[in-house]
């Protein structure tokens, strides 16, 4: 990776400018996208199921910032671990005619990643700091949690790049797998709403 850096930093941006490429708003959409998704599953979850973390008298706005902060962290996982399977076969053009790294191709998918899920990180602040007036200052450790969930999630991209070579039927079940532990972890919920063995 770190031989590689400047390829590496190449791809990430070509891939970050590529996903909007033609669009009238273009890299406006990464602020869009995790705010329309936020308003979507706040309706649904605090309106519709009713759903708090805290008492009854909980606020909307609440809810909406601890579902978003439960919402980066499973979009991060989701989005790296969905591509993994078919980054191979799906750059046949690299594997093929030139001397390519393949170890990296996973690390430029979490690169963009990344990217995206510092642009919801930085939303969810300001939304934070505008429902409440403050920024909590154990944002600090905001870097030792996601250091560690990184480092999983790119050993687990590499192994699954790996074997999507030869199990084609992988980048169909870990599509399955993603949506059903988005539901799964508590997410849009809080634990306590579980029953008791489950919690």
């Amino acid at each position: 990776v770190w031989v590689n850096k400047s390829l590496i930093g190449k791809m990430v941006k070509r891939d970050v400018v590529g996903r909007y490429k033609g669009s009238v708003m273009g890299l406006l959409w990464s602020f869009l996208n995790p705010i329309l998704m936020l308003l979507i599953y706040t309706f649904v979850f605090s309106v519709i199921f009713k759903a708090r973390w805290g008492g009854p008298d909980e606020s909307k706005t609440q809810f909406a910032v601890v579902l978003f902060a439960g919402m980066i962290v499973q979009s991060l996982f989701a989005e790296v671990i969905n591509k993994a399977p078919a980054l191979i076969i799906s750059n046949t053009n690299f594997v093929k005619k030139v001397v390519f790294p393949l170890e990296i191709l996973p690390v430029i998918t979490m690169g963009a990643a990344l990217f995206h899920n510092a642009i919801s990180i930085l939303v969810l602040l300001i939304a934070f700091f505008l429902f409440n007036g403050y920024i909590q200052w154990t944002i600090i450790f905001l870097p030792l949690i996601i250091i560690p969930f990184v480092i999983l999630i790119q050993g687990l991209a590499w192994m699954l790049a790996s074997l999507g070579v030869f199990l084609r039927d992988i980048a169909q079940s870990v599509g399955i797998m993603t949506t059903v532990l988005s539901f799964l972890a508590p997410v849009f919920y809080p634990v306590s709403a579980l029953p008791v063995g489950l919690q």
